[in-house]
């Protein structure tokens, strides 16, 4: 079942995460549903009812003796109360199931819903135009705030102010420059840290102004352990190029969206296995899983990395002949949500980047950090809230 959202629907899932920060799951709904009266609560949805503390399905025992039944929260052109059962039926294994007693009164089939939770309760939103009321929603959900931003925000208007600043690498432009040179403004040393820079509360991320490319989110390779390639240098060595720029070398410097590339390597998630795997296409045409991550590793890494995140950019100003960098532009997200991760991934606008090299021996393995990137249009969908910084 195709779960993923169209264009519109994804500008008004867009506008929820902006007001609601908690994980969610999408459902479409198929005549079958609305006539059997019956919703399978796949994992994406038993998650979001576990952690939401609404429902645990593995304490519920199997047949209608055990059916749980709780109110629930539609949001549509009005706020709705409604029950709705949560049971494990005889048959099929005890597949988990739901259903909203009047939920075919508000939606028809082919609606895309919204499920999330709010104040231990499931809360529903179909994502349709004519019954979507962003006010009501705003209204319904309460907003977080960061409590220690307004620190760095002072920070980066002073820096604004006090104009250009010399580059780390003054005679010689680097991508890294300008976030090196940033992070040196403010007193954080270089690192390699999983969690955010400052006070590890809030990432910064300082790109040139005009650049086009993607952002990137956070390093993490695959876990080895559990897949088919054994590390990254047997990556590069299986699917690089030889290396132009180093005699004797593999090179492996691509992008692996959701699509093949030209090494026949995609992506792909897979929610019920709770793993997103890097497939290649070979010869024959077959589909080969190469490698994984397992989901709950990625969303601690992303969300530790990015609980909050200033985005900052710079133009790049040469000075005497010396490279400098003016800070004057910023945007500050919030709270990442784990399932635009995903849904972002499985639409390639998340993207993971393998980049390195290694000698045709296997020795000499070097890394510039193999990691998840996104397009930049696409941050308000994976932040909760978005927040242009007034300098």
């Amino acid at each position: 079942m195709d779960f993923t959202p169209d264009k519109e629907e994804l500008k008004l899932l867009e506008l929820i995460t902006k007001c609601h920060v908690q994980e969610y799951a999408l459902v479409r709904l198929t005549p079958t549903m609305l006539h059997k009266s019956i919703i399978d609560a796949g994992q994406p949805i038993r998650k979001v009812l576990k952690n939401g503390s609404v429902i645990d399905y593995g304490t519920i025992d199997k047949g209608t003796a055990n059916k749980i039944m709780q109110e629930v929260v539609l949001i549509s052109d009005e706020v709705y109360t409604f029950n709705c059962s949560f049971y494990r039926p005889e048959t099929k294994n005890g597949d988990p199931r739901f259903w909203v007693y009047g939920l075919k009164k508000l939606t028809n089939a082919e609606d895309l819903i919204y499920l999330t939770t709010y104040n231990n309760q499931l809360v529903i939103i179909p994502l349709t135009g004519d019954t979507f009321n962003i006010g009501l929603i705003k209204q319904f959900f309460k907003n977080d705030q960061n409590e220690i931003k307004d620190e760095l925000f002072e920070l980066i208007k002073t820096l604004k102010h006090n104009g250009p600043v010399l580059s780390v690498s003054p005679e010689k432009s680097n991508p890294k420059d300008v976030g090196d040179t940033l992070e040196r403004e403010l007193g954080i040393l270089p690192n390699s840290i999983k969690t955010a820079d400052f006070k590890e509360s809030i990432e910064l991320k300082a790109k040139r102004k005009n650049m086009k490319t993607s952002d990137t989110l956070f390093s993490m390779i695959p876990d080895w352990s559990s897949s088919l390639v054994s590390s990254s240098p047997m990556m590069i060595k299986n699917f690089g190029y030889t290396s132009s720029k180093y005699e004797g070398f593999i090179d492996l410097y691509v992008t692996v969206s959701n699509k093949p590339n030209n090494q026949k390597l995609y992506l792909k998630v897979d929610e019920e296995q709770n793993k997103l795997s890097q497939y290649y296409i070979d010869g024959k045409g077959y589909h080969v899983e190469t490698c994984i991550w397992h989901l709950d590793e990625l969303e601690q890494r992303l969300k530790a990395k990015h609980p909050s995140t200033l985005w900052v950019l710079a133009e790049e100003q040469l000075i005497d002949g010396k490279i400098y960098y003016h800070y004057n532009e910023a945007v500050y997200t919030q709270k990442p949500i784990f399932s635009s991760f995903l849904l972002l991934i499985s639409q390639g606008y998340i993207t993971y980047d393998w980049r390195g090299r290694v000698r045709e021996d296997g020795t000499g393995y070097k890394d510039k950090g193999h990691c998840f990137r996104i397009k930049p249009k696409y941050r308000n969908l994976l932040f909760s809230s978005t927040e242009f910084v007034d300098l």
